[in-house]
C-alpha cells in the first residue's frame, strides 16, 4: 500500500449485505466483460441494464443525512 500518493475521492458507495447478495445473484445478467458497473445517484445505487438500456435499483444502504430525523 502506497501512503504517499493521495488522489481525490470521487465518490463513496455503501452496500448492505442484501445489496451485495443481489449483485452476486444477478452478476452474470448485468456484468459486461466480467465487470459489474454501479451508478451512484442521490436516490441510491443502480445496475445499468445492457439489454434494455434502463437500470435496475440496487438499493440505498442508509438514508442521507438530509432525510434523517
Amino acid at each position: 500500500m502506497v501512503k504517499s500518493i493521495r488522489e481525490p475521492k470521487l465518490a463513496t458507495a455503501e452496500f448492505s449485505r442484501d445489496m451485495v447478495e443481489t449483485m452476486l445473484t444477478y452478476f452474470d445478467a448485468y456484468a459486461q466483460d466480467g465487470v459489474l458497473k454501479v451508478e451512484v445517484t442521490d436516490w441510491g445505487l443502480w445496475l445499468p441494464n445492457k439489454v434494455t438500456g434502463g437500470r435496475q435499483f440496487l438499493g440505498l444502504a442508509r438514508l442521507p443525512d438530509t432525510y434523517r430525523q
